[in-house]
């Protein structure tokens, strides 16, 4: 454009008020709006310190100047994306692509609603290839070229509306509805593998993974959200079959007593075999596929096991760390997994679904005396790998250094292409998921928990300093919360819309044994004197409790507190966001759903036809 140079200073865009109001006052000036002022705040930020030259009154063009509205760049597209994504946009959207796309582009019904440009911006009014003179050919492809052309015609006839946003059912988050929102605790939460360290819910099962990782007990049960049982209940539960052993057996009794009653039972479900590593915290060693099978780190061996969540068999183990993982994360489509070490070093490794059965490997058989041919071929067959068998956890395809100490948090997204990872002696960094490359390291961000947002945000907590912070992919801080010293955070779990966060709040310990006396840095909850933001006033917040809050601002919008001690020890949503799940310490399963939305989704399914029998397996 303009001949490889930049136009004059005053045709510029450098002002959005400015290009406002020429867009409505002037018939010459139309202007179409890129994504990335919907998306990449930098596009108004003048970085590299570009001469664009002076204009006629004599100022030096930098950076874009912002409506009166918008604080800086980054709060301008939160707010221009927000109203794009605003339900009076999506009311009248059909009304944009009549004019654009459809039939008031032409005709007389463009004159009608003033949807006339030059004729030569229209497809098929002008063949390039019949002009004859080159001079005005040029001229004519330079005037297609430097000033646009009209889309092709779509539609000839009116666009429909788009449906409401309160009658689409599955749009009926937690999140856009949280004062409807009801507890409700599941039955008999003994027999449910609790209290959990990791919990993943899709549409039909529900794993549910016991604090022991990685020799952890796993439980899939069968669940269906949002279908009420007829109890009461806003969804369908059925166990995962488990055997019961008496807690007053013979070897229970030395440790339990005679205290115990006789009639009382421990339900028991698969356990994982594996030799835990000292001192990991079993919920930041598990994660859960979309094949509903569990990963596990903190092996003693180093390595990284994937195990099935029916019968808890090992079905592959790979190896790639000098020291025990302390962290692992899945991106959100389960194609790739991050693990982080006390070997200072986070990899990278590439999960592939699951297609046929997997044969689990198992430990040879003991013998006492020499195995025959045929034990022998059995032996070879089930502890050796099969070199044809596709490993389902490959790699790693990144090896990612730049930590100086035990990588404490790590997390990946694929559609972002980051891996983000913190650690105690080190700033938060973000690397390319493709190449490994360090993208930015976020400079004096100490962190002890992170997490990033389908729309490119980085999540940090400091325990130390009791602070929630959220950045840009770049390194600019949008937004810091301040909580109470009497609570810390014990999980984070970000909308699939990437518009809100959702917190576990738990109180602080008040043990104090010498023991279990750590420094400031690795406090459990930070010291109220180290806090460098003296005078800041704090959220008065409850806790044990789950925070909603507006993931640009860190405003807490809603809260949902809990009993004491009903500690959260993971907190889960299942993929349509309209259920949460919480496991408390006192191994209670609450699940938080609002009940109207199970009724509106039986009434739909009654007036599609349906007459009760799609449950029946279920229940059977």
């Amino acid at each position: 454009l303009q001949g490889g140079k930049f136009d004059h200073a005053d045709r510029m865009f450098s002002d959005i008020s400015a290009t406002w109001n020429g867009v409505l006052e002037d018939m010459s000036d139309v202007k179409e709006l890129v994504p990335e002022l919907f998306y990449l705040p930098e596009i108004l930020l003048n970085q590299n310190s570009i001469d664009f030259g002076t204009t006629q009154l004599g100022d030096k063009l930098d950076c874009v100047k912002l409506p009166p509205w918008a604080e800086n760049p980054v709060d301008f597209v939160h707010k221009h994306r927000m109203a794009l994504e605003s339900e009076h946009v999506s009311a009248h959207l059909h009304e944009w692509i009549d004019l654009i796309f459809g039939y008031k582009q032409r005709g007389k019904e463009a004159i009608s609603a003033n949807n006339v440009f030059f004729y030569i911006t229209y497809e098929g009014t002008v063949d390039i290839d019949k002009i004859v003179d080159p001079v005005q050919q040029r001229a004519m492809q330079d005037q297609i070229a430097y000033f646009g052309q009209t889309p092709s015609q779509l539609l000839t006839t009116p666009h429909i509306k788009k449906m409401p946003l309160s009658d689409v059912l599955h749009m009926q988050t937690i999140f856009r509805n949280p004062k409807e929102v009801k507890p409700y605790s599941v039955s008999s939460p003994e027999r449910c593998n609790l209290p959990a360290s990791a919990i993943r819910a899709s549409s039909d099962s529900l794993v549910v993974v016991d604090m022991e990782a990685p020799a952890a007990h796993i439980a899939q049960h069968k669940w269906q959200p949002n279908t009420p049982d007829g109890q009461g209940t806003p969804f369908l539960f059925q166990r995962a079959k488990a055997t019961a052993s008496p807690s007053g057996g013979s070897f229970m009794r030395m440790f339990k007593g005679a205290s115990v009653s006789s009639g009382s039972e421990d339900w028991h479900y698969p356990q994982a075999l594996a030799y835990p590593a000292p001192g990991i915290r079993s919920s930041s060693i598990v994660s859960i596929t979309y094949d509903n099978e569990v990963i596990t780190g903190g092996h003693v061996d180093n390595s990284v096991r994937l195990i099935s969540s029916d019968g808890a068999k090992t079905l592959e183990i790979a190896h790639g760390h000098s020291a025990p993982v302390t962290c692992m994360s899945l991106s959100p489509d389960s194609t790739y997994l991050v693990t982080g070490s006390r070997d200072t070093m986070v990899l990278v490794w590439r999960i592939h679904q699951s297609g046929a059965p997997q044969s689990s490997i198992s430990e040879p058989p003991l013998n006492s005396g020499k195995p025959t041919s045929a034990n022998s071929n059995t032996i070879n067959k089930n502890s050796l790998p099969d070199k044809k068998r596709k490993r389902r956890i490959e790699g790693p395809v990144q090896v990612i250094r730049g930590h100086f100490g035990e990588v404490i948090c790590c997390c990946v997204d694929s559609d972002l292409g980051v891996v983000a990872s913190c650690s105690d002696s080190s700033d938060v960094l973000l690397h390319s998921l493709s190449r490994g490359r360090l993208l930015r390291r976020l400079e004096g961000v100490k962190a002890h928990m992170v997490c990033l947002s389908p729309a490119g945000v980085v999540i940090t907590w400091n325990k130390s300093l009791n602070t929630l912070s959220t950045h840009t992919i770049n390194g600019v801080m949008i937004s810091r919360a301040y909580f109470p010293f009497s609570c810390h955070v014990s999980c984070m779990e970000v909308s699939s819309d990437g518009q809100s966060l959702l917190i576990g709040l738990n109180p602080c310990s008040e043990n104090n044994d010498v023991s279990r006396t750590k420094s400031k840095d690795e406090s459990d909850c930070g010291d109220a004197e180290s806090n460098e933001d003296v005078g800041i006033e704090r959220l008065d917040i409850p806790s044990p409790s789950i925070c909603f809050l507006d993931l640009h601002s860190l405003k807490v919008f809603h809260t949902l507190e809990l009993k004491k001690g009903q500690d959260i020890t993971t907190l889960a949503v299942n993929k349509d966001n309209t259920n949460l799940l919480v496991s408390t310490a006192d191994k209670q399963l609450i699940v938080f759903t609002d009940p109207a939305l199970s009724l509106k989704v039986v009434d739909q399914m009654l007036k599609l036809g349906w007459e009760g029998d799609g449950l029946s397996p279920f229940m059977k």
